[in-house]
């Protein structure tokens, strides 16, 4: 992870609505690569990994998120998502999540906001 799940996340609730910012990808080399099961289920514990300590750490500045889950979300923006959460931030929802789409598509591990109140 390049910048800090926080300082991302900072960056996101000063801006408008809807922003989306990579705090991890795993972009596929090749065919065969992206076809290996092994390393598709290692790379899952790794950024299922690195989700908790985003989460953590964002945990530790804005509480509890309001909701988690391990499927898609309605406010997130992502396909094949397969670990988020929530939080209400003033007008905003934060959320993290890793999502890997497909094969041959890269594994994502995200911050973003969306706007209103948590349902």
């Amino acid at each position: 992870m390049s910048k800090s799940p926080t300082a991302l996340a900072k960056e996101l609730l000063e801006a408008e609505v809807g922003g989306l910012e990579e705090l991890r990808i795993h972009e596929f080399t090749d065919d065969e690569s992206a076809h290996d099961d092994e390393l598709a289920e290692r790379l899952y514990a790794e950024f299922s990994a690195d989700f908790d300590r985003a989460q953590a750490e964002l945990g530790k500045k804005y509480g509890s998120p309001l909701r988690t889950g391990q499927e898609e979300d309605e406010v997130i923006p992502l396909n094949g998502v397969f670990r988020f959460a929530v939080w209400q931030i003033g007008d905003k929802q934060l959320f993290a999540a890793a999502a890997h789409e497909d094969r041959g598509v890269p594994i994502l591990l995200m911050l973003g906001t969306a706007g209103g109140d948590v349902a």
